[in-house]
């Protein structure tokens, strides 16, 4: 079969089977067909974010390797460890450069190891969830801590909406859409992860979902739903109660209404989305994965970019969740997690580099938190602090940015063995955020946090 019209077919069954679950309770946004683009400028621009979810262990990704520095994280490591033989050496200047520090990749990270050394992959040290800044006194005194600290959920859900003091009723990238698009943009936040994404949420329009192909049958159709149905009595008489309903008086039902007839004539606007849509080669599987492997996903999202101008209105800025899950390590090293997430990075960006937008996508990481500098003998614990990495054309990178903790036992920088983030999430979020557009005014309503700390930008990306 064509691959276009196996792709078409693809995209209209989970299309239409999303609009077929879709939440009563939607957000209202304007008709996809009269979507008119913002003033973005600069061309177009994505954000593709991985959550790593569990709370991915970074220190076994990131190990001092300097001897008195490898002694102290192999002392507080213990059984999970990572040998001194297994790691990809790189250094780091700090202090205007009077000070050099050696650090390693473990061997699995091959891809991420390489995209560091090309400039294109950034280390963010010690990011995580902060009300204020603080030190281990501050904490030892009784400073405001984030909500529910080591709670996955809670955690999990201050990263996604981007409020290190609260959980807040919308995700960053759903007030993203409101700064980018005030009448409501269908395509700016995308998902192919179905998954634990709050991120996208509350925005003006509701998140596009894209599937894995085939995963459900095309009952609308089939049952005669669907404006372009070719009839049917029961689609008929469907199609009559949505539109009668549009003019109710009861605003909540003839807003549901409207909106699922928007649902429905989606099928038609990007019924030719996946024509002329790219094949790429590498991605992984994985071992051992829960849930969708992180290739899949990543390919996905590569053969969406591979189409972008086919959306109605060609929107400038877009966003992706990809959801990486197993990162929860209790009883475990995350050997196999790190080496996947290694290479689908590398395998992603070598498809964005085949089609040369490699300066206009920038692909990040963010976890529910790290996990604690010792060891429970099989694995690690829920922590605090943790590293993300920061990938593409637009990035300052093969540095480190932020302040490298110590990792030994009654280390300075960690709390009951937790480290103590020393940059905010909001500080590395709106740095990217910054790139993609935002202005101060926006990145304040974005990160509603954010006034708290004095850096704003942390200066890994290159801002036009």
């Amino acid at each position: 079969m064509n691959r276009q019209n196996m792709n078409r077919r693809n995209f209209l069954k989970t299309t239409l089977a999303a609009a077929a679950g879709a939440s009563p309770l939607m957000s209202l946004f304007g008709s996809a067909g009269t979507l008119q683009a913002a003033e973005t400028g600069g061309g177009y621009k994505a954000l593709v974010c991985i959550m790593l979810e569990g709370g991915a262990d970074v220190c076994n990704m990131i190990v001092p390797t300097q001897e008195s520095a490898y002694a102290d994280y192999r002392s507080i490591r213990k059984s999970v460890a990572v040998s001194r033989g297994d790691l990809l050496p790189f250094s780091h200047s700090n202090n205007n450069g009077l000070n050099t520090l050696a650090y390693g990749m473990r061997k699995t990270m091959a891809d991420m190891h390489r995209l560091f050394g090309q400039k294109k992959l950034a280390v963010i040290a010690n990011t995580g969830t902060l009300a204020t800044p603080v030190t281990l006194d501050d904490i030892v005194n009784g400073a405001p801590q984030p909500t529910q600290l080591f709670s996955h959920n809670t955690q999990r859900a201050l990263w996604m909406t981007g409020n290190g003091q609260n959980v807040e009723q919308k995700g960053w990238a759903g007030r993203a859409e409101e700064a980018f698009y005030p009448s409501a943009n269908p395509y700016f936040n995308i998902t192919v992860s179905g998954r634990n994404n709050i991120m996208q949420s509350g925005g003006l329009s509701e998140v596009l979902p894209f599937e894995e192909p085939g995963i459900s049958p095309d009952t609308m159709t089939a049952s005669g739903f669907g404006p372009q149905s070719g009839g049917g009595e029961l689609g008929t008489v469907y199609q009559e109660i949505y539109q009668q309903q549009q003019s109710a008086s009861n605003r909540l039902l003839a807003i549901f209404a409207t909106r699922r007839m928007e649902e429905l004539n989606q099928q038609v606007l990007l019924q030719n989305l996946f024509d002329g849509a790219q094949d790429f080669e590498g991605f992984g599987s994985g071992v051992r994965q829960h849930g969708k492997p992180l290739g899949k996903q990543l390919e996905l999202v590569a053969q969406i970019l591979s189409v972008r101008n086919n959306f109605p209105g060609q929107p400038g800025r877009q966003i992706f969740f990809v959801n990486h899950r197993g990162w929860d390590t209790h009883d475990s090293d995350n050997n196999h997690m790190s080496e996947h997430l290694s290479e689908s990075l590398g395998t992603f960006q070598a498809a964005l580099e085949k089609m040369g937008i490699e300066d206009q996508v920038t692909t990040f990481t963010t976890s529910d938190f790290g996990r604690t500098l010792d060891a429970n003998k099989a694995g690690t614990d829920h922590g605090w602090g943790s590293h993300a990495f920061v990938m593409g054309g637009a990035l300052k990178g093969g540095d480190l940015y932020g302040q490298m903790p110590a990792i030994h036992k009654d280390s300075p920088d960690a709390w009951r063995n937790r480290l103590i983030p020393t940059t905010s999430m909001e500080q590395y979020l709106a740095t990217i955020v910054k790139w993609f557009g935002a202005a101060d005014g926006e990145l304040n309503r974005i990160f509603p946090n954010l006034a708290n700390f004095a850096t704003r930008d942390m200066g890994f990306m290159k801002q036009a």
